[in-house]
């Protein structure tokens, strides 16, 4: 199962973290790590390439890890549509494949 943590503080998305196989289906047959994998890399490709918005990126074959954080200030506000849309579309697809992908949303606590 792929497990996917969006975090947020307050009403702004900080981060995604995805980890894990869907296990689906076989490598190379498997859709919903596919479908996945292929929103992953639209949403960066938005991010970094398209907005210039400096993402920290964290990719790691072993285990299936990949984190996205946007950056604070001005960053993090123009990054919110991809991460809000990404959310969207990994609860839609969570939906049809429930047994394959868990999606969850953690709030970090304020700062004293």
């Amino acid at each position: 199962m792929t497990k996917v943590t969006f975090s947020s503080q307050g009403a702004k998305l900080l981060s995604v973290d995805i980890l894990g196989h869907a296990g689906y289906a076989e490598e190379g047959e498997d859709i919903v790590c596919a479908a996945i994998s292929s929103a992953v890399m639209l949403t960066h490709a938005l991010l970094f390439d398209v907005q210039h918005i400096p993402v920290d990126t964290l990719i790691e074959d072993e285990g299936a890890h990949i984190r996205i954080t946007l950056p604070e200030g001005v960053g993090m506000e123009r990054g919110q549509d991809a991460l809000m849309a990404l959310k969207l579309h990994f609860t839609e697809l969570e939906q049809n494949y429930p047994d394959f992908l868990n999606v969850m949303e953690v709030h970090a606590d304020a700062e004293d």
